[in-house]
């Protein structure tokens, strides 16, 4: 990708400006780094567009609805590869899921009819991505690239009352990493800029599911926010003279609230659709165990309300033989980017912080930038399809997922000088879309 914007020469200063302040903590990082994909689980729920919490019977659905897991029948080990490969060129391999899931049969005549425990590893989210950016003009380029995911190890307890009530709880413990390299390059500037993030959380999952008939079932969940403590260092590069620093910091996600609905056409079809909403006006960040109020202001400010639909079909096709499709959409998490540009009071709240010095002889207050580009998250999109066996003993899955998402690049441009109060806008460079794929396949064990 190539774009041409007015400034980009001054990224040098931009990334020695953003650097600068330790307490680089903003409202778009602490939104990046929170998101989740819908989606990711085993060959079976990523067919079905993960549109499984009133279906049940797969472990990958415990972050839906934990009473999910009840819903099945049978005790099973499973384990699901998934490679994964983007429009930037980037390619990777990894293990995507992973489950051990306990049936119970209790068989007594107190209407509790089972219970179902299971341990499970999930990966929630991939941070791979490759930005490029050109201004001929200066000559001047600018390599931006992200790597590193979320993952989440989950205990949870469900039970199965009258095969009409069903109940679950569920403790996960989850792992961020994160990545990031910007190289900015012109004829006399070379500057390297690398983070890296590594944190833990920890968050609960309550969900109930309800059977009137047995065509329909309908269910409710509850995920709390997840802590993350997370450790940061960097190093910068400018001109071969390297900065070092670390710093310690906090990530609280907002609560997640969902609801499913379930219709089983007997042996041959199931039908999931699953609704959830995060609102991200309720997340915040902590540095040095102190909130940073302007941070909380510009997060209410820009961020909103995300939706997620997912909509999923499974159909047996012959004996243990069945195909699948699913279709997801994510809404905005925070406003477009020029309006929330308007919103903003500081630098520092909102982007990579501010900069400023003091004259030794004046005693006047110079600000130095930063310029700096940066991403807003606007629709996602995941279509899938899959198939499956599953035989008395073992079961085979395979899935693809196709992602289709929308980003608003913009470039920050500072206001240099003596000043008392900062004014700042923001040029908008362009929405730009990213298309990734992912090729999951599941096998595992009944028993």
């Amino acid at each position: 990708m190539k774009i041409g914007y007015f400034g980009i020469a001054l990224c040098a200063t931009a990334l020695s400006a953003t650097i600068a302040n330790a307490q680089d903590i903003n409202a778009y990082k602490l939104l990046n780094l929170s998101l989740e994909d819908p989606t990711l689980g085993s060959a079976r729920y990523a067919g079905m567009g993960g549109a499984m919490g009133a279906i049940g019977g797969v472990s990958s659905a415990l972050k839906d609805n934990a009473a999910s897991i009840a819903a099945g029948t049978k005790s099973d080990i499973g384990l699901t590869f998934d490679l994964y490969s983007n429009n930037d060129g980037q390619c990777s391999f990894a293990v995507s899921d992973a489950s051990l899931l306990f049936n119970i049969d209790h068989n007594n005549n107190s209407g509790y009819m089972s219970s179902a425990l299971a341990i499970t590893y999930n990966r929630n989210r991939t941070f791979d991505s490759d930005m490029f950016l050109e201004d001929r003009s200066y000559n001047s380029t600018t390599n931006d690239h992200e790597e590193g995911g979320t993952d989440a190890i989950n205990f949870a307890y469900a039970g199965n009352i009258n095969n009409q009530f069903y109940f679950g709880v569920a403790v996960g413990i989850t792992d961020l990493r994160f990545e990031k390299n910007n190289i900015y390059r012109d004829d006399n500037v070379y500057d390297d800029y690398e983070i890296s993030a590594d944190g833990t959380g920890c968050n609960f999952n309550v969900g109930l599911l309800y059977q009137p008939t047995d065509f329909l079932r309908v269910g409710v969940g509850i995920q709390t926010p997840t802590l993350y403590n997370i450790d940061e260092s960097w190093s910068f590069i400018e001109n071969k003279k390297e900065t070092l620093d670390d710093y310690p910091y906090k990530i609280h996600t907002p609560m997640k609230f969902s609801a499913q609905l379930g219709f089983m056409v007997g042996d041959r079809a199931n039908i999931g659709i699953d609704y959830s909403m995060r609102n991200y006006t309720r997340m915040w960040g902590e540095f040095a165990n102190l909130k940073m109020r302007q941070l909380e202001k510009d997060i209410k400010d820009i961020c909103k309300t995300q939706h997620t639909l997912k909509v999923g079909a499974e159909v047996n096709v012959v004996g243990g033989l069945d195909i699948r499709a699913g279709y997801a959409v994510c809404t905005a998490p925070v406003l477009e980017a020029k309006e929330a540009c308007n919103k903003l009071e500081t630098l520092g709240g909102a982007y990579v912080g501010d900069y400023w010095d003091v004259d030794s002889e004046t005693g006047e207050n110079y600000y130095y930038g930063p310029l700096y580009s940066f991403t807003s998250p606007k629709l996602r999109q995941y279509i899938s399809a899959g198939f499956g066996y599953s035989g008395r003993v073992a079961y085979v899955d395979f899935a693809y997922i196709r992602k289709l998402a929308t980003v608003q690049y913009m470039l920050q441009q500072p206001y240099e000088g003596s000043c008392d109060l900062v004014s700042t806008y923001a040029n908008e460079v362009g929405d730009q879309k990213h298309g990734s794929n992912h090729f999951m396949l599941s096998f595992g064990f009944h028993f």
